[in-house]
């Protein structure tokens, strides 16, 4: 079985993009993940472990940058010119550009990398979004925006040789159970992106369903990416009793969102069937 940073690399590169190209080019946005692939017999696990133990965090942004930076320098070889370079202005830092590199043609590239997770809320709100972050300060349409109109817009002028900019975003949103799904979606949205569930933690018998076929692991931050995927001799999963006690304590002491897999029995393996976001009963307003 591939360890789970080396399938979290390969999700990093070979998951639908969260968004589309935008009808306008001014930002030079491309969609990479139908230039680059990553494949299981590609890893060198030593070697992105190592980068990986270089740098441990528990964000799941930096852990994602992580992934990103080793593929382009380890493995496919491009040169870095900077990665996570500060920018400032009038004696301020105003920002941040993820990545310059030159890519395969020698051509200066300036790529933007992101991997978001969006709960769809229907109906109006005063955050002015239906698809809000676990942490609701964040929606889909203001990380658009400061990617679009900000954060890619860094490199204009001071490295005027970059012809291409890139925003690289991977993720997921994620859909109530006992919701309809959207009609529309938000400009930059894309049509194939990767779904999941969401409930309340006052819903939490909604987990209940087929559980006997089905056991629950809580997920740890950075480690939000890739499917999960357990050997049967594993012991730290939990069935639907434990995991609905550890939910009912969790929300009993605070109202952070907690994200699970939810697995099924396949030959030697417990493979994951879905991934849930568990909200606090009064999320958005909580967080």
């Amino acid at each position: 079985m591939t360890p789970r940073a080396g399938r979290d690399l390969i999700w990093a590169i070979n998951s639908p993009s969260l968004i589309r190209p935008p009808a306008d080019s001014d930002a030079g946005d491309s969609a990479l993940e139908t230039v680059y692939s990553c494949h299981e017999t590609d890893l060198n696990i030593d070697a992105l472990e190592s980068r990986l133990n270089g740098a441990r965090t528990r964000r799941v942004g930096h852990y994602f940058e992580q992934l990103i930076h080793h593929y382009l320098d380890e493995m496919r070889g491009l040169e870095i010119v900077a990665h996570g370079l500060q920018i400032h202005e009038g004696g301020r830092t105003i920002g941040e550009i993820d990545f310059l590199y030159r890519n395969d043609h020698g051509v200066l590239c300036h790529m933007e990398a992101a991997v978001k997770f969006y709960l769809y809320l229907p109906g109006s709100n005063e955050l002015g979004s239906q698809f809000i972050g676990p942490n609701a300060a964040d929606t889909f349409e203001r990380k658009m925006g400061r990617l679009f109109n900000h954060q890619l817009r860094l490199s204009e002028g001071r490295f005027p040789e970059v012809s291409q900019r890139h925003a690289f975003v991977k993720g997921r949103i994620f859909y109530h159970p006992l919701q309809p799904l959207p009609e529309s979606l938000p400009d930059r949205l894309s049509h194939a992106h990767l779904h999941g569930s969401w409930i309340r933690q006052s819903e939490l018998d909604l987990l209940a369903i087929s559980s006997e076929s089905r056991m629950f692991r809580v997920l740890q931050k950075p480690h939000w990416l890739a499917p999960e995927i357990v050997d049967v001799s594993d012991t730290t999963l939990q069935s639907i009793d434990e995991i609905h006690g550890r939910l009912g304590k969790h929300f009993a002491e605070r109202a952070t969102p907690l994200l699970l897999s939810i697995l099924t029995r396949e030959d030697r393996n417990w493979q994951e069937t879905d991934r849930v976001f568990v909200v606090s009963d009064s999320w958005p307003q909580s967080c």
